[in-house]
């Protein structure tokens, strides 16, 4: 019983207190925890390539470095997507300087379209799971960035509303509000396609 006990998973916030005490392996095992879901949020916000793979090692330098900062108000979770939306939103004013913006959801070399094949599919049915995919990626790169943000998180990564409101630092009410006019505007920018399809 009490080897079964030791072998627990240990907790974020356990990981973080041996992290911050000088255990390497204990960021590296955090770093193991989270790396997909902080390069999948990237790839969904940015398009996936060198860009989206240096942006989600540079989020872990940065939680590594700003580690002492971090008081454990919010869940580690939270505040590492804190620090992910704030380096994509660095790059994307970046792009913006340098004025090659790009809604083309391919335009980073994207090739990271989630899993089009279910079990019995065919290749017809992989090729308008696929259509539809891209039609869905392409209408979530043309949103505005604060748009693109809570679709991402909400609708494709699953944060709850409170996570939600603790990573972009808002109201629940300004969350709920943002991510109605989000839906409503992804849906308008759907429209052609559905309406193609009937």
């Amino acid at each position: 019983m009490r080897g079964a006990m030791a072998k627990a998973t240990p907790s974020d916030s356990e990981l973080v207190k041996q992290a911050r005490a000088g255990r390497a392996e204990a960021f590296g095992r955090l770093v193991e925890r989270h790396q997909d879901y902080v390069y999948n949020s990237v790839c969904c916000l940015i398009g996936s390539g060198p860009d989206a793979e240096d942006i989600a090692q540079d989020v872990f330098v940065s939680a590594y470095r700003a580690l002492s900062g971090f008081e454990g108000r919010a869940r580690f979770t939270t505040w590492l997507y804190g620090i992910m939306l704030n380096s994509v939103r660095s790059y994307w004013r970046r792009r913006k300087r340098a004025t090659v913006l790009s809604t083309d959801p391919g335009a980073n070399g994207d090739d990271t379209a989630p899993q089009l094949a279910a079990d019995g599919d065919g290749p017809a049915q992989m090729a308008v799971r696929a259509e539809r995919v891209g039609a869905v990626r392409e209408a979530i790169a043309g949103l505005d960035e604060q748009f693109r943000e809570v679709i991402v998180l909400r609708d494709i990564q699953g944060l709850t509303y409170e996570e939600l409101a603790e990573t972009l630092e808002l109201p629940d009410g300004t969350v709920k509000s943002r991510l109605h006019r989000a839906r409503r505007e992804l849906m308008e920018r759907l429209k052609p396609y559905w309406d193609a399809q009937e």
